[in-house]
Formats: structure tokens, sequence, C-alpha cells
């Protein structure tokens, strides 16, 4: 079970120096998008890669916390026939890595290419009650938790999302 919460971030408001965090390049495509599945290529600094198939059901709450995932390694050729299978675009980002004080991890997403510009902040929790009762950092834009089109997949489908 994936229960985490998201917010849009300007990358310029980014309380620590994104430089000195754990990260990696993620360039992940989509098999299907009902079900979401999707293939995801990983690398690290030092040019370690690992490569992964995820499946994701629909929201399991109304708010949108928590999903069932599986996911499961494979290798770089089966990586690489799976995107040419894909649909929509392929996402490029990097991730960084900030452990907070109280075990929590947070994951900020710098996207690249047509989604440049798009910066956010993913936590995951222990359960949905923890997700709920945490503030939102006050670095963060808004909360987008509940906001469908900044799901990666909706990203590859439709792009950069519009203000309402």
């Amino acid at each position: 079970m994936e229960i985490e919460r998201k917010w849009l971030v300007d990358q310029k408001n980014i309380p620590y120096d994104l430089a000195q965090l754990d990260a990696y390049a993620i360039e992940q495509a989509f098999l299907s998008f009902h079900p979401t599945i999707r293939v995801r290529r990983l690398c690290d600094r030092q040019g370690n890669e690992h490569f992964v198939l995820t499946v994701k059901s629909g929201a399991k709450a109304d708010d949108g916390l928590s999903r069932e995932e599986f996911e499961l390694p494979i290798d770089r050729a089966g990586y690489e026939a799976l995107v040419r299978k894909s649909e929509g675009s392929v996402i490029r980002k990097t991730r960084y890595l900030f452990p907070r004080a109280d075990g929590l991890l947070e994951e900020i997403d710098v996207f690249h290419g047509a989604l440049e510009g798009l910066c956010y902040l993913e936590i995951e929790f222990e359960t949905e009650a923890q997700a709920r009762a945490f503030p939102s950092p006050s670095w963060t834009e808004r909360d987008v938790t509940r906001d469908a089109r900044f799901r990666n997949s909706a990203l590859a489908q439709f792009g950069m999302p519009t203000e309402e």
C-alpha cells in the first residue's frame, strides 16, 4: 500500500541545497493508464541503474491518499522492450531525497523536457491518519494530493496541467 501526499513547490523556495542530497534520475513510461502500469529506469549519481515494473490500483480513499502498489524488478532488456510499447509521453525527472528528523523522507521531483518548471514534494506515510494530520510544509505552494492532473500518469497523457 502506498500512502502519500504531494505538494507543488517553487524550486527557489526549497529550504536546502539539492546538490547536497542523494538523488537519482528517473525515466518512466506507462504501458497502461487504467490500471496504471509503468516501467522506470532509475540511475543514481554514480551511474548505477535499476529497472522496475509497477502496477498501481485506483485510489483507495476519496482523498487520493492511498493506492495498492506492486513493484517487480526487471532487467535492462525488459525495460527497453516495454518502454517501446508505452502510451503517452516518457517522463524524465530528478528525484532528490531529504531524510527528515521525524523519520519521514521528503522526495522532491524536478521535471525535465516538456514538463520543465514543474516541481513537487512527495512524502509517504505509514497510515492515512498520519498523512491527514501532517501539516503542509511552509515552503510549498499548495497540496495537490487530490488533484489527479498532477499524477505522473496524467502528466504522461496530457502534459503540463493548466491552472484552474
